[in-house]
């Protein structure tokens, strides 16, 4: 019945951000990493025959827009529309819509504009209209109003043409027997997100009681499907852009069914993959397993045809805790990983190029033995034995070690937001880092 594409926050141009010191091969290739993805979805939407594409906010950023970044979605544009694909563009946050955002797009391209949301038919390949997608653009950069509770809960209502249409088959009756699917685009925040601006704020329930079939969300880069039936839906973005986006990043190819049955397969379409990983030292004892360990964990990252950009955190207690602790055994792995990769560039193969080598490495003792001593070391792991016994507890010695950091509002609702499992392992990391110093201090004393 109906295939459509929910994509969001392409963010063409946008600058990928903490990388330094770069080949030129590798440079041109980040440069086009968002552009290559954008291109990847054209090609996706063609070969799937997709009735429509859904581009649900930030297409670029507006204070890095070029022509270029224009130019390469207009011709993509332009390639949909000589397919017969619909494209349909809601303007976000750091894309509103403006005087200076009017652009004469192809045919078949819809941009929803600012005052109050608006709805518009999808026809399926014979012309049928099988769908009415609705939604609004930002006008200006920061949107705090729950635009999502203007939204109309009958959209098909509001559309002449199909109005129209159903007059002409049943006299004097606007509605027709057999109900559109529809569709809800929407560039904000739903249930709140500590991490991100509360732009568009609205709540899970606010979009159910619309009584639409498919919410495609914006504004969060990583992808969600919050609920099924009705979808809520956001499809994160296309390529990510730093090392807190790690993972695949693309979209959602959503095909509904006469009946209204809707399925939903995620395409990666990203030609620069973020990594984060962690490589334990539990079982390596020389400098050469540490490195036979590191090289196999970065062949694991490797993608076919895609540029890896990782970062690799080394943890667990290990007998080379202390030259790593001291730093020369750290640069030369990274500038031992950085050579392989480098040569992999020059032959033309894809590489894992390092963002940073992280030590979080332990030294090597038992806390049993220390626990049963009556050193001070001792003492302190007995008094955390205790206070692991309780979450009260655990809340109330960090919110006491934190003191200093209260007048941080940002950094205090980030550890608000942090689960009761998460504050345990940092006071099992501060523990092993407390008892791993009095270590040092009863051996040199």
């Amino acid at each position: 019945m109906l295939r459509f594409i929910h994509a969001a926050d392409l963010h063409l141009d946008s600058p990928l951000r903490g990388l330094q010191s770069l080949p030129d091969v590798l440079q041109e290739r980040l440069e086009q990493g968002v552009f290559r993805a954008w291109d990847r979805l054209v090609d996706l939407a063609i070969q799937a025959e997709a009735d429509a594409i859904l581009l649900s906010g930030d297409l670029h950023d507006s204070t890095h827009r070029s022509l270029r970044a224009v130019w390469r979605l207009e011709r993509g544009m332009k390639r949909l529309s000589d397919k017969g694909i619909s494209v349909f563009i809601i303007h976000g946050n750091h894309d509103p819509l403006t005087t200076e955002d009017f652009w004469s797009w192809p045919s078949g391209v819809t941009v929803f504009g600012t005052d109050k949301p608006s709805s518009h038919l999808i026809h399926d390949r014979s012309g049928k209209p099988v769908a009415v997608v609705t939604g609004m653009s930002y006008g200006q950069k920061a949107v705090y109003d729950n635009i999502a509770l203007q939204y109309p809960e009958q959209p098909e209502r509001h559309v002449k043409e199909y109005r129209l249409q159903v007059d002409s088959v049943v006299n004097g009756d606007s509605m027709s027997s057999e109900r559109l699917y529809r569709i809800g685009m929407l560039h904000g925040t739903v249930d709140g997100r500590a991490e991100h601006d509360p732009y568009a704020p609205c709540s899970r329930g606010d979009l159910i009681r619309k009584g639409y079939d498919y919410w495609a969300l914006g504004h969060i880069h990583k992808r969600e499907v919050i609920q099924e039936q009705p979808y809520i839906v956001y499809a994160g973005n296309i390529q990510g852009r730093h090392i807190k986006e790690t993972g695949a990043k693309g979209v959602y190819v959503v095909d509904v069914q006469a009946d209204g049955a809707t399925e939903l397969v995620f395409h990666p379409l990203d030609d620069v993959r973020w990594c984060d990983e962690s490589l334990s030292l539990q079982t390596i004892e020389t400098r050469q397993e540490l490195l036979e360990a590191m090289f196999a964990c970065i062949e694991g990252l490797r993608g076919s045809e895609r540029l890896s950009c990782a970062r690799l955190t080394l943890t667990g207690s290990s007998p080379l805790h202390t030259e790593l602790k001291r730093g020369r055994l750290a640069i030369e792995l990274e500038e031992a990983w950085r050579e392989a990769e480098r040569l992999r560039l020059e032959e033309g193969l894809d590489a894992v190029w390092p963002i940073q080598l992280r030590v979080h490495s332990q030294a090597v003792f038992e806390l049993d033995e220390w626990r049963e001593s009556e050193s001070f070391a001792g003492e302190l792991i007995r008094m955390t034995d205790q206070v692991h016994e309780s979450d009260e507890a655990v809340e109330e010695l960090l919110q006491e070690a934190l003191i200093a950091l209260g007048g941080n509002a940002k950094l205090q609702q980030w550890l608000g937001s942090q689960s009761i499992e998460i504050r345990r392992k940092w006071l099992e990391e501060g523990l092993a880092l407390a008892v791993e110093m009095l270590q040092g201090e009863e051996q040199t004393t």
